[in-house]
């Protein structure tokens, strides 16, 4: 196929798909701090921009893509490790977080925005039909998770997702946080974010787990 190619089959259709969010993604991690356009999306993915409003009708919606390919990344690797027979405790599971987190460095950005600006300027119904594929994965994984955490739930998985990024949106550096640190010296304002998220993801699970089994 020819780069301006339209693609025919189900597997092209994916191929170049595919294509386009990795493009979208290494624009973001150039720069995080706004979307790519649709040109230069286009571009770096060697379409024309017309084939790639055929495939996402705007920015927004390219990106609202990327994100979800990374979350199911990131559940894919928590499920791959669950059906391991081997015994997985808390720690195991920090672990394929961390690994996660540092194997995907624009993830934890590009979740910021997508919860913020671009969920107001994507259609609902196609921010609810997101949401069901994102519910339906998560509660795939708890499934997974049973056999070594009798009593997880849903609802521990959606805590420990907002706890990861409401504690990055709180420590990733910032000229604000810079300032505080250099004036206020009793404020507390760790540096390392995953120091600060193992004890936190650790205390919850651990707390949760704990009532879930007593209850």
């Amino acid at each position: 196929m020819t780069p301006h190619q339209r693609a025919i089959s189900s597997e092209e259709k994916a191929q170049k798909r595919s294509k386009i969010l990795d493009a979208a993604e290494t624009l973001w991690l150039k720069d995080s701090h706004e979307i790519a356009s649709m040109n230069s999306v286009a571009a770096a993915a060697g379409v024309a921009k017309g084939t790639l409003y055929l495939y996402f009708p705007s920015k927004e919606e390219l990106f609202l893509s990327l994100h979800e390919r990374q979350v199911r990344t990131f559940f894919g690797m928590i499920t791959e490790r669950a059906h391991q027979t081997e015994p997985m405790d808390i720690q195991e599971m920090y672990t394929v977080v961390r690994r996660f987190i540092a194997d995907t460095p624009g993830f934890l950005p590009l979740t910021t925005l997508v919860h913020g600006l671009l969920e107001r300027q994507i259609p609902a119904e196609t921010n609810f039909i997101f949401k069901e594929r994102i519910l339906n994965h998560l509660n795939e994984v708890v499934e997974a998770l049973k056999s070594h955490f009798p009593t997880i739930t849903p609802h521990l998985m959606m805590q420990s997702y907002a706890m990861i990024i409401g504690l990055w949106q709180l420590l990733q550096p910032s000229p604000l946080r810079k300032l505080i640190k250099e004036r206020l010296e009793d404020v507390a304002c760790g540096d390392d974010y995953l120091t600060a998220l193992e004890p936190a993801l650790n205390a919850l699970w651990q707390g949760t787990l704990m009532q879930e089994s007593q209850s």
